[in-house]
């Protein structure tokens, strides 16, 4: 059996023992049927890890936190993925797949054919709905620094805030493919925007043009907005991350 991973927002110091939230512990121990004494491997999603022992009490639960453990950093390109708002759960699984994949920085993004709008309250609660699945993401796949997620934003206001060296857009209208970048050495860090159900109109592309981006496509085929992310966010990781 396969050693769980939790992550814990706290300096992970040895013999500390620290309590979990009441959300943790009923996933340990109603989800995965974990016991008292059980091991666990903790983070804190700033790259500190260490061996840690489970202490189950009737209703709540603390680590222990053992023996540090070796962290290797992340040897990927900088990936900022502008995911323009989807509808449904589809924003959930794209911001838990480009976890996986190794993204460091999710910006979620209104655009005009955007048909999930969210405002005060209700972005608040997605965020923290995000957050969290962005903790169990790394929880699942064995990263042990959270990728950033940044606020929902207009696109103008979004892609004039990015400064990363190599910019892209994905709009299937482009004439140039995402391939051409297997020319170009690897740079610093990268960000791609990707537009929502429909795409993204002709005057965002071109304001994402004037701040920088390079118009890309995929290939002939029209994506949905989730395939469409994580293929060009899998394709940036083959070229220039760690899937290569």
């Amino acid at each position: 059996m396969r050693t769980r991973r939790v992550y814990l927002d706290a300096t992970l110091q040895t013999g500390a023992s620290i309590d979990l939230p009441k959300e943790t512990v009923n996933y340990l121990r109603n989800v995965l049927r974990l016991k008292d004494g059980q091991p666990l491997e903790v983070f804190n999603g700033r790259g500190e890890i260490s061996e840690a022992m489970l202490q189950l009490a009737r209703r709540e639960a603390t680590v222990r936190i053992g023996d540090p453990l070796a962290s290797a950093p992340e040897r990927v390109v900088p990936i900022r993925l502008l995911a323009a708002l989807a509808k449904g759960e589809k924003m959930d699984w794209i911001v838990q797949k480009a976890v996986e994949l190794g993204v460091s920085e999710i910006a979620p993004v209104a655009t005009e054919r955007s048909v999930l709008e969210l405002k005060g309250d209700r972005a608040d609660k997605r965020a923290q709905r995000w957050q969290q699945i962005l903790i169990n993401a790394c929880e699942q796949c064995g990263r042990n620094t959270l990728p950033t997620l940044q606020p929902i934003r207009p696109l103008e206001e979004a892609v004039t805030a990015t400064e990363a060296p190599v910019r892209l857009v994905l709009d299937p209208r482009a004439e140039r493919p995402l391939t051409e970048l297997r020319e170009q050495p690897r740079p610093e860090g990268v960000a791609l925007l990707v537009g929502p159900e429909g795409g993204l109109t002709e005057n965002e592309v071109a304001t994402a043009e004037e701040h920088g981006f390079r118009a890309l496509t995929l290939g002939p085929r029209i994506l949905r907005a989730e395939t469409a992310a994580l293929t060009g966010v899998a394709v940036l990781q083959y070229q220039w991350g760690d899937l290569g």
